[in-house]
Parts: structure tokens; sequence; C-alpha cells
């Protein structure tokens, strides 16, 4: 082939890698991420702590839309897996499921208070629903996770109620990412002052890393 030849089908095959990256960019809202604070506190620095991180996730694309799941107050009665219960109050897992397992969620950020080191109740009753899961097709395979811990300090057991979510996010064959550069760390870290979240930069900072980095894997899922 002469060189003339050779530039003509480089650029030919330029412009055709071109249109089928802009036919394969996800419509906008088509990619949706929730998150689920897992606070016993309703709307209080978890859900806001989530809710930082959605922000973040949708400055990353038009294509990202996103939804709070807020734990706080919802009938997640772990008992039904043993085949008992421990209330006669409506279950709200199905309607939580429904939502969870959807075919345009592409990634979830979990978010949970530090209760002595471990996750809130409210988030282990909802990972205990969700053993399910592994039961029944895992359908939260290859939906992307990122992590979120709420402490009252800096020191406070943070990254093992990290740990503990990315965990049993793995158990569900789910994608795990970080909070990206710089740090480079295994989720979102922040402190609660009193009913609002610390004014720290770097701790908000991981926050917001974590619903960037779930919204570009996600992104790059849904492109397939």
């Amino acid at each position: 082939m002469n060189r003339r030849l050779f530039l003509g089908a480089a650029t030919a095959s330029t412009a055709a890698f071109a249109s089928l990256a802009r036919a394969a960019a996800p419509a906008a809202g088509s990619v949706k991420i929730i998150g689920i604070a897992g606070s016993m506190r309703k709307g209080k620095t978890t859900y806001k702590a989530v809710e930082l991180a959605l922000e973040a996730a949708r400055t990353v694309s038009p294509a990202i839309a996103t939804e709070v799941i807020d734990l706080a107050g919802l009938n997640l009665d772990p008992y039904l897996v043993v085949g008992s219960k421990s209330t006669d109050r409506p279950d709200d897992f199905p309607a939580v499921q429904e939502r969870l397992v959807a075919s345009d969620v592409f990634g979830i950020v979990m978010g949970s208070p530090v209760y002595m080191g471990i996750v809130s109740s409210p988030l282990k009753a909802l990972m205990e629903r969700m053993a399910a899961f592994r039961g029944s097709g895992f359908p939260l395979k290859n939906k992307v996770g990122g992590a979120l811990a709420v402490g009252a300090g800096r020191n406070t057991g943070v990254e093992l109620v990290l740990e503990q979510q990315i965990l049993f996010m793995l158990s569900q064959g789910m994608i795990l990412v970080g909070n990206g550069d710089p740090g480079n760390h295994w989720g979102g870290t922040v402190q609660s002052k009193g009913e609002e979240l610390t004014t720290d930069k770097d701790s908000l900072d991981t926050v917001r890393g974590v619903g960037r980095r779930v919204a570009e894997v996600a992104l790059r899922m849904a492109a397939g």
C-alpha cells in the first residue's frame, strides 16, 4: 500500500471509530446511579454525604441520573431471610430490591454512619436481605459500587465500615471503585459535625471522588 492509500485508510478508520463512539454514547439521563443512605436518622449527615457523592457523579456526564434510597424508617426485617419475621409492618424490601436491580441502574453508592466500628443496623438488615441475591442469579453483578463512611471524627472506624461495605459488594459480584485521584483510597470518609458534614475540603473531596469514579466506570459499562 502506498503512502497516500495508507493515510486515506487511516483517516477513514479514525472517522469510523469516532462515529461508533458517538453512536455508543449513552443518552441523557439513561445511566442511573442509586445512593443508599444507611443511617437510622432520616435526611441527616449520611444522607448528605450520599447526596454530595451523587452531585459529583452528575458532573461527569449528562447521561448520569441519580436517586437516593433513605433506609431510615423502612422495614427491612432480616428474619424473613430464614422464613420468620419480627414485625407485622409491611415489608419495604421488595420495593427497594426493584429499584436496585433495575436494568438502567449501573452504579450504587452505599453510605453508612460508623456505629462502634460497624455499619448501621438498617444497612446491615438490607445486606442480610440481599443475601438472597446470591441464589437468584446475582442481579447486582457488574454494577459499579462505591462506599462512604461518616464518623464522628477521623479515627472512629471509618475504614472498618468501608471494608464491610466493600466485602459485601464483592460478594455480590459488583465492580468496586475507590475515590480516585489524588488519593486512590478505598472510598469516601467524612466527619459528622452535629447535623452537618465537616467543612474539611480534603474529606469532602473523598466523597466527591467516589461519586465521580462510580459515574466514570458506570458510563463505560453502559456503553458496552
